[in-house]
Parts: C-alpha cells; sequence; structure tokens
C-alpha cells in the first residue's frame, strides 16, 4: 500500500509541472537522428526544421537565351534518404529521378552534390530553345509531397547587319558595316568581326581599321570601319557574338568608278547595243522602200 502512495504522488506531481508549462511535451528524436541543418541564423525561420525542406531563397524565375545552357536550381536540406524527382508541368512529363533520367532528350542531366545537410537536384538543360520555356516541379517524396516550382523564360537572340546581303563600294573609299546584337535577357557578350573566317583586329596589319561597340540593356552594336579599302578587302564578313548565331555580308570592291550595275550585268548593255543596231536597221530599209 506504501508503494501505491508513493506512485500517485509522483503522477500528481508530473501533472502539475506539465499544467505550468501550458501542457506542451516535445517529444525528443530517436537515438539514431541527429540535427544535420548547417545553415546561419539569419537563413533560419523559428526554429530549425528537422525533416527534408527547400533550401530558402531557391529562384522560382529563371531566363536565358536560346541556344544556351541553363541551370535550374533543386536544393534540398535534411533529405534523409528521400528520393528527388524533376517533372514537366506543361505535358507532366517526369523527367528524371535521382540521378536517372527518364526523358530521351539528351540536353537533359542531372547536376548533383551535397555540402553538409544540403543536397543540390540541379537540372541543367543543353543549348536550350523557345519550346524549353515553361514551369518545372522539383518534388521531394514526402508525405505531404514537398514540391518546388521554377518557371523558365527562353528568349530569342540573334545578329543581324541591316541592308542588303551584298554591298558594293568603290575602291579607295570606307566601308562602314554595322552589326546589332540581342541577347535578352542580359547583355550579349563579345562580338567579333571575321574576313573571310580570319578575325579583324583594331591593330592588325592592315591598318585603317575601327572597331567600336557600344552596350544599352540587352543590345549591343559593333561598328565596323575601313578606310581606303582594296580589292584585297573583298569577300564575306561575318559579325560572331559570343554564344550566338552570327550574320554575315558579302563585299564587291569596284576597281573604278563605272556604275554598279554595269559590273553587276554586262549581259544587259550588250543586248541594249544589240537592239540599237536592229532598230537603226529597220529605220533604212523602211526609208529604201519609199
Amino acid at each position: 500500500m506504501r508503494l501505491g502512495e508513493d506512485s500517485l504522488l509522483l503522477l500528481l506531481l508530473i501533472f502539475l509541472i506539465l499544467d505550468a508549462a501550458g501542457g506542451q511535451v516535445e517529444a525528443s528524436p530517436g537515438p539514431g537522428w541527429k540535427e544535420q541543418t548547417d545553415w546561419s541564423e539569419s537563413e533560419r525561420v523559428g526554429p530549425p526544421r528537422r525533416g527534408p525542406h527547400f533550401l530558402p531563397g531557391l529562384p522560382t524565375n529563371v531566363s536565358i537565351t536560346a541556344g544556351l545552357l541553363v541551370t535550374l536550381p533543386c536544393r534540398v536540406a535534411n533529405l534523409k534518404g528521400r528520393s528527388v524527382s524533376w517533372i514537366s508541368e506543361q505535358d507532366l512529363q517526369v523527367l528524371a529521378v535521382n540521378g536517372a533520367i527518364f526523358t530521351s532528350d539528351r540536353r537533359l542531366k542531372i547536376r548533383t552534390w551535397r555540402e553538409g545537410a544540403v543536397w543540390a537536384w540541379d537540372l541543367v538543360i543543353e543549348t536550350t530553345t523557345l519550346e524549353d520555356a515553361g514551369v518545372y516541379q522539383c518534388q521531394v517524396n514526402t508525405r505531404p509531397k514537398l514540391t518546388h516550382l521554377v518557371a523558365l523564360d527562353v528568349h530569342l537572340g540573334r545578329a543581324v547587319i541591316p541592308g542588303p546581303a551584298e554591298v558594293y563600294v568603290e575602291s579607295g573609299s570606307r566601308l562602314l558595316l554595322t552589326c546589332w546584337v540581342d541577347a535578352p535577357p542580359r547583355p550579349p557578350g563579345p562580338i567579333t568581326w571575321l574576313h573571310n573566317h580570319d578575325p579583324i583586329h583594331a591593330d592588325g596589319s592592315r591598318g585603317g581599321v575601327s572597331l567600336q561597340e557600344a552596350q544599352e540593356g540587352a543590345r549591343a552594336t559593333s561598328r565596323l570601319t575601313l578606310t581606303s579599302v582594296t580589292p584585297g578587302d573583298a569577300g564575306n564578313y561575318t559579325c560572331q557574338p559570343e554564344d550566338l548565331s552570327p550574320a554575315h555580308v558579302s563585299v564587291f570592291v569596284l576597281k573604278d568608278e563605272e556604275p554598279r550595275a554595269m559590273h553587276h550585268d554586262e549581259g544587259s548593255s550588250h543586248s541594249l547595243h544589240d537592239l540599237s543596231l536592229l532598230v537603226v536597221a529597220l529605220l533604212l530599209l523602211l526609208h529604201m522602200l519609199r
């Protein structure tokens, strides 16, 4: 009977302590559990989360120029053996589960690495196209599922040399070529001019070469100037932006001051001369018949 009274007193004491604490009891983790969160205190919202969760601050919108490589980030902390999947929201196609790719598109890859408790399961798309734009889901197979959405915007980049595809310039005059390059959403990289596949340099052996480049937002303008052109300057000129398709123009150097049409189509001048002779002959024949 003495042991029973002691047990009742002990239970009463426990209930009093719980009531003073507001009745909140948090179960302690099992012996094999280890707190793995290694973020700084400024990145935490509330107490550390012990289950799988996405790294705070992951981007939800990514923009890229068509033709370039893009990385869609997915970073998960405290993964604890869960699997990670990438799904295309457009057609609900499963693209990858962990490191295994489930699409025939060889441009898609999974880049993984681990740093402390954080796992990276980034989706990489090489040589992006306009058709790659859309929303992608990174899922963790918890209950309920954890989902991080990334919207991919793909912009068309291009290089343009305005004007005709063939340029005619007289020997000894100045040649000016302008190239516009659009590479949204960011400014394009360096622009190289080529003459018949050979790079053009302002300090090259040719002399009289000027290269000027200006940028405004996602557009860049490059101007190539050649002074005192010679027949050796004729040929194909290419504006080659970094990681974008090039633009081309053909340059013809006239050796004298004849109009371009005479150089471009000498056969038409011969036809005109023959026609004139025919008209004169007809006039003489009519005069003789009178």
